[in-house]
């Protein structure tokens, strides 16, 4: 059988969120340990403050591709492309994160939402080419989010929706 597209998983978040539980990620370390084989390539990412981790939802279930946002009915159906939820045909995360530390093979961040064992694709580092000051979402996201701005670290933001 042949690979179109082969991806190789660079690392494993080896402690992750809790499964079950109030904790808020954005105050919680993550460590994501690195493949012996790729240290090598951690070196300077201790320079940047924050970084994209690509992961993988490895036990994110059957696809779906239209979906009630958390379930609630009082949302509106939308496609799977519309949502940042897990239930995706490729089953690919992408979360920004502070970083803490990098010491190798271990790199230690704030805000990243991967359970324990999820395999990590990639890490790239955030920089001036990946801010947007202006942004639009559908209502109901600004709804199911209003009020809550105090609830997010500072380094998210600020930013305008237009």
């Amino acid at each position: 059988m042949s690979c179109p597209i082969c991806v190789r998983p660079i690392g494993v978040v080896e402690v992750g969120l809790p499964r079950w539980g109030s904790v808020d990620r954005f105050d919680f370390v993550s460590v994501i340990r690195v493949f012996d084989e790729y240290v090598d390539g951690l070196v300077g990412l201790e320079e940047y403050s924050h970084a994209f981790i690509l992961w993988h939802f490895h036990e994110a279930g059957a696809p779906r591709l239209r979906l009630r946002p958390w379930g609630r009915e009082d949302l509106p159906e939308v496609g799977i492309f519309a949502t940042r939820f897990p239930q995706r045909p490729n089953a690919l995360a992408l979360t920004i994160v502070k970083i803490v530390e990098v010491d190798p093979p271990r790199v230690r961040v704030l805000g990243l939402d991967a359970w324990s064992g999820s395999p990590v694709l990639d890490i790239k580092p955030y920089d001036h080419l990946d801010v947007v000051n202006e942004f639009r979402t559908p209502d109901w996201v600004e709804e199911f989010f209003r009020g809550s701005a105090d609830k997010f670290p500072r380094w998210l933001g600020p930013a305008r929706k237009t």
